[in-house]
């Protein structure tokens, strides 16, 4: 196991904050960063090949977003409530990605795939009949969405990818230089004994150990460590079984892009309008996000400053509003 493996493990966002805006239904209303959108539904739907999908729906609302977690192998718990003021005045439908939560949990690794992740957004799509989307993600979950919207154009209204991961295989080890040299030695000790009783299943309390291990990982991510404590959800409340399964979760699905991938030839592929959202202190190259844009046709970038690879933690107003002026097709500035 490659311990650098981890670094994509992050989710997505989107959401709101005008002085007045309109939305895409017509009605007029203030939205802040710390609007609480009411969760509407939850329960489980057939994702591909089987296996289940727990969700949870927040807001109601003509347009409908979809948002995909990082990882892969992180909940939807660490997204949800802090992504809650982008379901005013839109639906918003966040799911556990195979494998994670309280989603089918899976040993076989020819089922776990970035191509399998694509199947589930459109299983998610069909189950509640959604003709086109806006599409979310975040770290791992923004290299899904583009991979979706190139396969399947006509079901894809807008695409946002916050911070995703890296574009071509030698950023990612870039990346995980420059994430190695922002961590304590102490904490890249701690590190490695808490990998070692997750993958093999001797931590006493699975969740627990998943919350220390991302709370020691995650401050190489940030503009200032202090933000994480804005998090309003958790990285790891899930049961034992998918915290012990993070893992392998995350390395099989990592592992699917090939050792030596390039995501570049796909990105051209796609259709939707796209914006494209970097940290400036995001410990992934900027250059790789970049990328994204410049591959994409007409793609938006945007660099927010003071923020690292979980902007809406750091700069939420700003954050917010680029999002929800781009999925209400209004300008958002390069």
């Amino acid at each position: 196991m490659k311990i650098r493996t981890l670094a994509l493990l992050l989710p997505l966002a989107a959401a709101a904050c005008d002085d007045a805006p309109t939305t895409s239904a017509g009605t007029s209303a203030p939205l802040t960063a710390s609007y609480d959108a009411p969760k509407t539904a939850e329960g489980y739907l057939p994702g591909a090949g089987g296996v289940q999908l727990f969700y949870r729906v927040y807001g109601s609302g003509p347009d409908t977003a979809v948002v995909i977690s990082g990882g892969p192998g992180l909940s939807l718990g660490y997204l949800d409530r802090d992504l809650a003021p982008l379901a005013h005045g839109r639906t918003v439908i966040f799911y556990d990605s195979r494998g994670a939560g309280r989603s089918t949990l899976l040993s076989d690794p020819a089922q776990m795939g970035i191509q399998q992740h694509v199947a589930d957004v459109e299983a998610v799509r069909q189950h509640f009949g959604i003709g086109k989307l806006g599409l979310v993600g975040h770290s791992w979950g923004a290299m899904v969405a583009p991979m979706y919207a190139a396969q399947y154009p006509a079901n894809v209204d807008r695409l946002v990818m916050v911070t995703p991961g890296p574009v071509q295989a030698h950023y990612d080890a870039q990346f995980e230089a420059e994430r190695i040299a922002r961590t304590p030695a102490a904490a890249l000790q701690r590190q490695g004994e808490l990998f070692g009783e997750l993958a093999g299943g001797q931590s006493p309390d699975p969740a627990a150990a998943c919350e220390e291990l991302l709370s020691i990982w995650f401050p190489a991510y940030f503009h200032d460590a202090a933000n994480m404590a804005n998090l309003k959800g958790s990285w790891c409340d899930v049961p034992a079984a998918a915290a012990n399964a993070l893992l392998f979760t995350m390395v099989v699905g990592r592992a699917s892009l090939g050792p030596d991938f390039d995501l570049r030839p796909m990105l051209q592929t796609v259709q939707a309008p796209a914006l494209v959202i970097h940290g400036a202190a995001d410990p992934i190259p900027f250059q790789s996000t970049k990328t994204y844009a410049d591959e994409i046709p007409g793609a938006r970038f945007s660099v927010i400053q003071q923020a690292g690879h979980f902007p809406w933690l750091e700069q939420p107003t700003e954050f917010f509003t680029q999002v929800n002026n781009f999925l209400r097709r209004q300008d958002v500035a390069r």
